[in-house]
C-alpha cells in the first residue's frame, strides 16, 4: 500500500467536503449494513461541516444512474463499477471499497483503497474508508464513530475468527484506546452473543453433558456472553476446551476466536454486539427503511422499535427460505455452481444474497441466487467459498456484460442485474467463466 498516495487522496476528500460549506449536497448510500454505517459516518461529518444533506438509500448502482445528480454529490459504498457513467456538471465524491472497473470522469474524486494496494474485500470496509475520512474532521474520542465503522466491517464479512485486518484495525484501535470497544480473545465466536446464553451456546456446540460440567464449575450459565466480563468469558472458554478432545475440540475451535464488545451505554443488548447490530441495520436497509439504520448507526435510538420489527421479518423470511431449500425446493445443482431461484420461493431481491451466502457456506460451492426486481429485470447474487479461486466480481461482470446487464462487487460476493428473458443465457455464460 502507498500510504502517501492514500493519505493524499483522503486529504483531497477533506478539501472537497470543506469546500461544500453551506452548499446542499446529495448523499447516496448502499442499503446493507456496511453502506448504512458508512453513510452514517459521512452524514455525521457533513453535519459537523454545516453542509445541508439530502440522504438517499439505494439498492444498486443501476438505481444510482437513474438519479438526477444535479448538484454536488457524495456516493458511499458503491460507484466504483460505474465511475465513467457518473457524469455531472458538479463534483462527485465516491467513497468505496469495491473492485474498480472503469476510470472516473473528470468531475469524480474516488476514495478507494484498492487504488493503493489494499484489499477492499478483507482489509477495508466502506465504513472504515468513511471513518478514515471522518476522523480527519471530527474528534473520534467524543463520538461512537469507531463502533459504527466496526459494525460495517462485521456486516461486510471482514471480521473473522482472528479479528479484523488492515485498515479495519484503525477504528478497532481507536475504540479500544477510548474504552468504548472491548476486545476479547478467546471468546465464543457465534451469532447471538447478545441474544443467546452461554449455556445455550455450549450445549449447541458440545452437548448437554459439557454444559452440566461447566455449570458444576462456574454455576448457572444463563447469561449472555456480552454480559460476562472479558476475564470470565475467557476462563469459561479455556475450561470448555479442556473438557474436549479430537473432533469435538476442533469443532469448538471453529466457534471461538477474537471478538468485540461495545460499552454498556446502549438501550438494546443486541447493540453491544457488532454482528447483531449489523443484522439489525441490514434489516432496515433490505426492507426500504435504510434511513432508520443510518440514524441508529449515528447513535439515535428513536427508530429502534421499527428496526426490531424489521429484524423479526428479516429472520422469518430467511428461516422460511432455508427451510424450503432444505426440502429441495427452488434449488438446482449445476456442474460448477448451485442455483437458487428466489422467484419460486418468494425471496426479495434485497435478501437473496444473504440466503445464497448461507447455502455457499453449507455446501462449500459457488452459489448463485436469483430474484425478481422491477419488470423485465432479475437480481443475481453470487457467493464463493473461502477456498475458491473464483473472483466473483470479475466473472459476474463479464457474464452480465455478455447479456447487456450490469455487475460487480467483491472477490467472494458480487451481484448483477440482467434482463429476465436472458437469464438462462447469463447462467450459461457464467458457467463457462467458472
Amino acid at each position: 500500500m502507498s500510504d502517501d498516495g492514500f493519505e493524499g487522496t483522503l486529504e483531497e476528500a477533506v478539501e472537497f467536503l470543506e469546500d461544500l460549506e453551506g452548499t446542499a449536497v446529495r448523499l447516496y448510500v448502499h442499503n446493507d449494513a456496511d453502506g448504512l454505517t458508512a453513510g452514517a459516518l459521512m452524514a455525521f461529518t457533513l453535519r459537523c461541516l454545516e453542509v445541508p444533506t439530502r440522504l438517499r438509500v439505494l439498492n444498486t448502482e443501476t438505481e444510482l444512474l437513474k438519479e438526477d445528480l444535479d448538484g454536488p454529490t457524495v456516493v458511499v459504498d458503491m460507484g466504483s463499477g460505474i465511475l465513467d457513467k457518473l457524469r455531472n456538471d458538479h463534483p462527485v465524491l465516491v467513497i468505496d471499497h469495491h473492485e474498480i472497473s472503469s476510470k472516473p470522469s473528470d468531475n469524480v474524486l474516488l476514495v478507494n483503497p484498492r487504488e493503493h494496494g489494499v484489499d477492499g474485500g478483507t482489509e477495508a470496509s466502506a465504513s472504515t474508508v468513511a471513518y478514515l475520512l471522518c476522523r480527519r474532521v471530527v474528534k473520534v474520542e467524543e463520538t461512537c464513530l469507531p463502533k459504527a465503522a466496526l459494525v460495517g466491517a462485521y456486516g461486510d464479512n471482514q471480521a473473522g475468527k482472528r479479528g479484523v485486518r488492515g485498515l479495519n484495525r484503525v477504528p478497532e484501535e481507536d475504540g479500544e484506546k477510548h474504552e468504548i470497544i472491548e476486545i476479547r480473545d478467546p471468546a465464543y465466536w457465534v451469532f447471538g452473543r447478545a441474544s443467546m446464553t452461554v449455556g445455550e451456546i455450549v450445549e449447541r456446540v458440545s452437548g448437554a453433558s459439557v454444559r452440566e460440567a461447566l455449570e458444576a464449575r462456574f454455576g448457572d450459565l444463563d447469561v449472555a456472553p456480552v454480559d460476562l466480563s472479558r476475564e470470565d468469558e475467557a476462563e469459561i472458554v479455556r475450561e470448555h476446551r479442556e473438557l474436549l478432545s479430537g473432533e469435538k475440540r476442533k469443532e469448538l475451535e471453529s466457534k471461538t476466536g477474537r471478538i468485540h464488545v461495545f460499552d454498556e451505554e446502549r438501550p438494546l443488548k443486541a447493540l453491544r454486539d457488532p454482528l447483531e447490530t449489523a443484522t439489525l441495520l441490514n434489516a432496515c436497509g433490505r426492507y426500504g427503511e435504510g434511513w432508520a439504520g443510518v440514524l441508529i448507526a449515528m447513535g439515535s435510538w428513536d427508530p429502534l422499535q421499527l428496526a426490531k420489527k424489521l429484524r423479526s421479518k428479516h429472520k422469518a423470511i430467511i428461516r422460511e427460505a432455508l427451510s424450503r431449500l432444505s426440502r429441495g425446493e427452488g434449488i438446482t445443482d449445476r456442474e460448477s455452481m448451485v442455483v437458487i431461484d428466489g422467484r419460486e420461493l418468494g425471496i426479495p431481491h434485497t435478501v437473496v444474497g444473504i440466503v445464497a451466502q448461507f447455502v455457499c457456506e453449507e455446501r462449500e460451492r459457488v452459489t448463485v441466487g436469483v430474484a425478481e426486481m422491477e419488470e423485465g429485470l432479475v437480481k443475481v447474487s453470487i457467493r464463493c467459498p473461502e477456498n475458491s479461486d473464483v473472483d466473483a466480481a470479475e466473472v459476474i461482470k463479464e457474464a452480465a456484460d455478455r447479456v447487456d446487464g450490469e455487475g460487480g462487487g467483491h472477490e467472494r460476493a458480487a451481484g448483477a442485474e440482467v434482463p429476465e428473458d436472458r437469464l438462462e443465457e447469463f447462467l450459461l455464460e457464467l458457467e463457462k467463466l467458472l
